[in-house]
């Protein structure tokens, strides 16, 4: 029964994040990876010179070519993720019940995720392919040192090759988390081998050498010497005050008052942290506590000096700092657990079906986008109109769709066309208006569709006359 509950749990998440990754609307260069540049980047070559995160193109180039496979990447590395917290949790203590309290809270930590740094992690393609999968490893490391922490463990050779591999593609996804796998590793061979049985010493070698291998192989792609040199034009490790690093970035972002808000908040949860853990007489719950605190703080310091620095580079730093509370927020409440799940589980679900309707809707939004500039290439007409999306809290647009080079370049015939916004709620109003009407074939009803399109327009110019 208890194996059917967790199944079903991890179940549900899945087809939660799954539906976003399938809904989501391609946006920016994730138009770029599932056209053109993206069939080319590996037959041409063009990846030896582009950067080294190979899995990670790999992924993007897949999802927005082949929507199934969006929905698959989505739901299986979130659930990922949501399953090694718990699994984490459970190593440093055994649960009293289900074990799914932390499961829970992880999943609503990350569909709570700031806008800033949602839009461009799961409302964007490309940056979930490189900067969700990256996050795997490193929570995966701290299960392993939990799990042989002071115990003797017998693995299987096939286990072993499966780890050394897994070190080895991990490195493959984000420069910055590569560099946190190599340090983690070091680390933990360096202070903690003593307390391993004599399987997992060879194992943890076995990591750092696939550790290191991997980021040898990425780190050798012809990109990083252009940028070492400074002939990049998009990136630089200059650190200089034009640069887009990290705190360029969040001073032209944020208020001096929210970075101050922030900072407090952050060396105050340090210090918390730091003295709740050595309090603890659990020995795994301070290393647990301390290496994600740590590994939070590294994972973001490569961006001091490199750039560009987006607010996607933070999801490595909030999904690590979220585990910290998650995990301890767990074991305070532990004995309390079949109480408080089924309320964490009850949120859980009411904010990801939340989020699935509002990717539902962006992603009808994308499509009818598509359709109905596919239909105006058909027609004669001095003027092109772009559908608005009804927000873009939750989505990674760098530009108004009317300006994107690379919708244009896909889905608009003549570009020199007068390029005119219609509002959200204007266009949707025109469905609304001829939802109840029967159509012979599509054809018909997107011309319907345009004539209230122009109507619309008129009515507005009118309004703006006056």
């Amino acid at each position: 029964m208890t194996r059917t509950a967790k199944l079903s749990f991890y179940f549900i998440i899945f087809i939660i994040f799954g539906l976003i990754g399938l809904w989501m609307p391609l946006l920016g260069d994730d138009l770029h990876w599932g056209t053109y540049f993206g069939s080319n980047y590996f037959p041409q070559g063009i990846f030896l010179k582009y950067d080294g995160r190979y899995l990670g193109d790999l992924l993007v180039i897949s999802i927005t070519k082949i929507k199934p496979l969006s929905f698959i990447a989505y739901g299986t590395f979130m659930t990922l993720i949501v399953f090694l917290v718990q699994k984490i949790r459970d190593q440093i203590k055994t649960p009293k019940s289900l074990g799914l309290v932390s499961s829970s809270l992880m999943t609503i930590a990350i569909l709570i995720t700031p806008k800033v740094i949602f839009k461009q992690i799961l409302g964007w393609h490309a940056g979930f392919a490189n900067y969700v999968p990256s996050v795997v490893f490193p929570l995966f490391m701290l299960y392993l040192v939990l799990k042989n922490y002071d115990k003797e463990i017998h693995y299987y050779r096939t286990v072993v090759i499966l780890i050394f591999l897994a070190s080895i593609m991990a490195q493959f996804f984000a420069e910055h988390v590569t560099l946190l796998n190599c340090f983690n590793s070091v680390l933990v061979w360096i202070f903690l081998r003593k307390h391993f049985g004599t399987e997992f010493k060879k194992i943890l070698n076995w990591i750092l050498l696939g550790n290191i291998i991997g980021a040898f192989f990425m780190f050798i792609n012809g990109a990083y010497l252009k940028i070492l040199f400074g002939k990049d034009s998009y990136r630089s490790v200059s650190g200089s005050a034009n640069s887009d690093t990290m705190f360029n970035y969040l001073k032209t972002q944020f208020t001096p008052k929210t970075l101050i808000t922030v900072g407090i908040l952050l060396l105050l949860f340090s210090i918390i942290v730091i003295l709740y853990s050595y309090k603890m007489r659990n020995i795994k719950l301070r290393i647990a506590n301390l290496f994600l605190l740590v590994s939070g703080f590294v994972v973001i310091a490569p961006f001091l000096v490199v750039s560009p620095f987006g607010s996607r580079c933070m999801f490595a730093t909030y999904a690590l700092f979220s585990t910290i509370v998650v995990i301890n927020i767990d074991l305070l409440t532990d004995a309390y657990e079949k109480y408080i799940f089924p309320v964490f589980a009850l949120i859980a679900l009411v904010l990801g079906a939340r989020m699935d309707l509002i990717a539902r809707n962006y992603g009808k939004t994308f499509d009818m986008q598509i359709e109905y500039s596919e239909y105006q290439n058909t027609i004669d007409s001095k003027n092109q109109y772009y559908l608005q999306y009804q927000d873009t809290h939750y989505i990674w647009l760098t530009t108004l769709i009317q300006d994107d080079p690379n919708f244009a370049e896909l889905y608009v015939k003549n570009n020199n066309r007068n390029k005119i916004p219609i509002n959200y709620y204007d266009w949707v109003d025109v469905q609304d208006q001829l939802q109840n009407k029967h159509f012979a074939n599509r054809d018909d009803y997107m011309k319907a569709f345009n004539k209230g399109i122009l109507e619309k327009v008129k009515l507005i110019q009118q309004k703006q006359q006056k």
